[in-house]
């Protein structure tokens, strides 16, 4: 999963006009995510490097083989009350909820095949105050509580103290 999982980031940092379309617009991006992803996992296979893709399979965006093991990867995004977004913002903690339930879910489907889970996780926006900052590092301990490796992360400047942040969970 380490090339697969670097393509998929890299992939993504190239693509931060359309993380500032969703954030200028409030929009999650999820639906463009997850064909962005197909078109990854694509190339990949035809690279050799990914085997057996099943696209939208049993509940889970995708799944595929690589270094020898199955994977199940759900695609999220996650849209913060964070970074002046105003009171008729959904919760922080509601939305990292949901996240928490899907990242239940691709274990369960990947444990009953025998395979691994991973998440893909687009959040935003954050800006730079420390009360948020220690917000967000409290709702990291949900995920990490699900079993997870620390995940590989990567921070997309959207625009002035505002940021998107990308994270691999497997």
């Amino acid at each position: 999963m380490d090339q697969v999982g670097e393509a998929l980031l890299q992939h993504f940092e190239e693509r931060l006009a359309y993380f500032q379309i969703c954030d200028r617009h409030r929009l999650r991006p999820d639906a463009w995510m997850k064909i962005e992803v197909l078109r990854v996992l694509h190339d990949e296979a035809n690279a050799g490097v990914v085997h057996a893709l099943r696209p939208d399979r049993q509940g889970g965006d995708a799944s595929f083989e690589a270094g020898g093991t199955e994977w199940w990867l759900t695609v999220r995004g996650l849209i913060t009350s964070y970074a002046g977004t105003g009171r008729e913002a959904r919760p922080t903690v509601a939305s990292v909820e949901e996240v928490a339930r899907e990242m239940d879910k691709v274990r369960g489907l990947a444990t009953l095949s025998g395979g691994a889970p991973a998440l893909l996780l687009a959040a935003f926006p954050f800006c730079p105050q420390p009360l948020e900052r220690r917000e967000w590092a409290s709702q990291m301990l949900r995920f990490e509580a699900k079993g997870f490796a620390e995940p590989r992360q990567r921070t997309l400047v959207l625009g002035a103290d505002r940021e998107c942040r990308l994270f691999l969970f497997t």
